[in-house]
């Protein structure tokens, strides 16, 4: 804990914010001293919805999985800055993905394991069955003996996915276990979005847009009509709001898009054709085209020793 600049008294308190950073950090630690390299996923699968206070009563108090798992979306990415996670359903199925947003982040193993070994837990406690994952991806490489997580997480995972992702039913996933208090649900809400309201812009919303835009950035699709929809306000609404704090939807994908590549051109790992696709570029010359007339300087002349 020293080592990383963790205190008792933090641990003393349910609210204390720390740099994501750290505590990524902190769990990769602590497995190397340990000897596990599993350390992380086995502390997960003792997570219940009591470890995340209010937060944890409302995902109990869900009348579904599928519910549920929204509710836990939407206050995870208000509580933890730098984190996409989304909810949504492809056909007969229902997918919960979950990253990091920093590239540079890495190694995360331990911090991967940990929250689907945690969401797996506290959905078994609240769902039963229905939380029964048809899937489990892990975006970390695959171990030597991928024996042990099989049997920590009762399937075996997939590795080197694209995000963390919990495959289930969509059926089960929208099989009601219980009738939703209306009442104790709004209380909840409005006590959980009093706790977690981000700071910065004042209605949190730039960290909200800028936290989608990572989401979707590699599907080539961002609009307005999106992440008004991620957001459940109109399009208009959104326009309004973000040209209040100076700014536009368009500018926030430009920014987003060049500090992304900028990350990967220093990493010198990928070449122009790959970070166009993870930025959603249509090809490597419109990537080009864009970056040199953002930064002055073409790709090639960015990327270290060149």
């Amino acid at each position: 804990m020293a080592r990383h600049m963790l205190t008792r008294a933090q641990l003393k308190d349910p609210y204390c914010e720390i740099p994501l950073a750290r505590y990524v950090a902190f769990l990769e630690d602590a497995a190397a001293i340990d000897g596990d390299p599993h350390f992380a996923a086995r502390v997960g699968t003792g997570f219940r919805p009591s470890h995340l206070g209010p937060v944890g009563l409302l995902f109990n108090s869900s009348s579904s999985l599928h519910r549920g798992l929204n509710r836990l979306a939407r206050f995870l990415m208000a509580w933890q800055g730098g984190t996409a996670v989304r909810v949504h359903s492809e056909e007969d199925l229902l997918i919960w993905d979950y990253r990091l947003e920093d590239p540079e982040l890495w190694p995360r193993q331990q911090d991967n394991e940990f929250t689907v070994a945690a969401t797996l837990a506290i959905a078994r406690d609240a769902f039963g069955r229905s939380a029964r994952p048809l899937e489990i991806h892990l975006e970390h490489k695959r171990p030597e003996d991928a024996s042990e997580a099989a049997r920590i997480f009762g399937l075996q995972p997939l590795y080197g996915a694209p995000a963390n992702r919990l495959v289930f039913d969509l059926r089960e996933a929208d099989r009601p276990h219980r009738q939703e208090d209306r009442d104790l649900i709004a209380i909840l809400e409005r006590h959980v979005d009093d706790l977690y309201q981000p700071a910065g812009d004042g209605d949190g919303l730039l960290g909200k847009v800028r936290t989608l835009i990572g989401l979707h950035l590699s599907e080539g699709r961002i609009g307005l009509p999106l992440i008004a929809a991620e957001l459940n306000i109109s399009t208009r609404t959104l326009q309004r709001r973000l040209a209040a704090h100076d700014t536009s939807l368009r500018t926030l994908i430009q920014e987003r898009r060049m500090d992304l590549a900028q990350v990967h051109l220093r990493q010198g790992r990928s070449s122009n054709a790959e970070i166009a696709r993870a930025l959603g570029y249509s090809d490597s010359t419109a990537f080009w085209r864009a970056f040199k007339s953002h930064t002055g300087v073409s790709p090639s002349e960015f990327r270290p020793g060149r």
